[in-house]
């Protein structure tokens, strides 16, 4: 309350600061300015009427452009002349009267109106509480509104490839396959040749049909490859399409072009590798090992047994149970794909992955069978995590469900694993 009177006052003081004193001292200045002023606009309302005037001849052919020229410089030069003679005859005189007015009118009219219209009982700290956050976040309808008028914008610019872009992965961040599927019949076929926006809406289409790539899906992936042979995004879905259809020796080969150009240091490496290898088990084809030397080594996080703060035991038998937060049941589909990771505690290169349909959940998993990443002492402490990769990629995207990371021994029984989350 203390405050708050404080500031009302230093406000009413100031207001009264800037006001008396030209009435008081400096009155003849104050008139003198708000005449000039006034004549100023009087000045502008002139030369507006005569020049449109003076247009409105010229575009009529009524006017020579050398008269027209002529005049117009008439009309600036007399409105200005008389501007400046209503400067003249300024009354000087001080408002005293007004001044001494004001000084007790305005703190009185202040609290008054405080008192009919403001809260007086917010004055009270023991009425005080503190308000609601007020939500600031757009809401689903808003979201709704907003990608309905982009998807009308792109009807009348088919070639605006950055709202192409948003509008198909708005779509996607939405989970509107539908909304999805009828603006693609409406204005699909105008799709700007951009690999990026071709593979976005291939893997888009394909969601709107439960992972099947057969038709649209598949033919956008086709022209996307066809622009940029090594996009990965549209890599990625080739190789998911070739998965599903059974072309295994497919699936591996396109994923194989991806894992070409990473690190085997760099995320997405051991997901992308473990998908490449299920696709080689499947088909009945050798399994592709993990690069071998310093590279590997790096590959548990850096740092030997004695930096991990002891080493456990070389075999990795960590097992646990995976499941869905309920909240987050309606963004999975069956056929999604599901990683598990399992990585050093303070981050790094994962040790090794496993690959879950969502259809499974929820689903005991053991990392006994899992192919190991990197070879030597496992650390004592191993971070569990796993991503729902809605779009059926190894590379990690918004949209994705996925779990917060949980610490356990490279041995451990009974970890509880949730997907509860939605990447930003």
């Amino acid at each position: 309350m203390t405050v708050f009177l404080i500031l009302a006052t230093m406000l009413v003081a100031g207001a009264l600061l800037l006001v008396i004193p030209p009435m008081l001292g400096a009155g003849a200045k104050a008139r003198e300015h708000a005449a000039r002023q006034e004549q100023a606009r009087t000045v502008l309302v002139v030369l507006r009427e005569q020049l449109a005037e003076l247009d409105a001849e010229r575009a009529a052919g009524r006017i020579a452009e050398a008269d027209y020229q002529r005049s117009r410089d008439e009309v600036e030069q007399r409105a200005l002349a008389e501007g400046g003679t209503a400067e003249a005859g300024v009354d000087g005189a001080p408002a005293r009267g007004w001044a001494l007015g004001v000084v007790f009118a305005v703190p009185v009219l202040a609290v008054t109106v405080y008192m009919l219209l403001g809260t007086p009982a917010g004055l009270d700290p023991e009425n005080l509480k503190p308000a609601p956050e007020a939500g600031h976040q757009i809401t689903p309808e808003q979201m709704q509104a907003m990608v309905a008028q982009l998807a009308e914008r792109l009807e009348r610019e088919p070639d605006n490839v950055q709202g192409w872009m948003m509008l198909g992965r708005s779509y996607a961040v939405m989970q509107n396959f539908q909304g999805a599927v009828a603006t693609w019949q409406k204005i699909g076929a105008q799709i700007p040749e951009q690999a990026d926006i071709l593979a976005d809406w291939a893997d888009l289409l394909a969601g709107a049909a439960g992972r099947k790539f057969e038709g649209d899906p598949d033919r956008l992936i086709v022209r996307a490859l066809a622009l940029d042979p090594n996009h990965v995004k549209a890599l990625a879905l080739s190789g998911t399409s070739a998965f599903r259809r059974g072309d295994y020796a497919q699936a591996s080969a396109q994923w194989e072009k991806i894992l070409a150009s990473l690190q085997p240091g760099v995320e997405p490496y051991p997901s992308i590798l473990a998908s490449i290898n299920e696709a080689r088990t499947k088909g009945g084809l050798p399994l592709l090992s993990p690069p071998a030397g310093p590279q590997a080594a790096g590959m548990a996080g850096g740092g030997g047994a004695a930096e991990q703060g002891g080493a456990a035991s070389t075999a990795l038998t960590l097992r646990g149970r995976l499941s869905l937060a309920p909240e987050l049941a309606s963004k999975a589909g069956a056929d999604d794909t599901i990683f598990v990771f399992a990585r050093p505690a303070q981050g790094g290169m994962p040790i090794a992955a496993l690959r879950i349909r969502a259809g499974e959940l929820p689903v005991d998993f053991d990392f006994a069978s899992a192919q190991r990443m990197s070879q030597g002492p496992l650390p004592a402490q191993i971070a569990i995590g796993a991503r729902l990769s809605k779009g059926g990629s190894a590379t990690a995207s918004a949209g994705d469900l996925e779990s917060q990371a949980v610490l356990a021994a490279p041995d451990a029984e009974g970890v509880s694993i949730v997907i509860d989350r939605v990447r930003k």
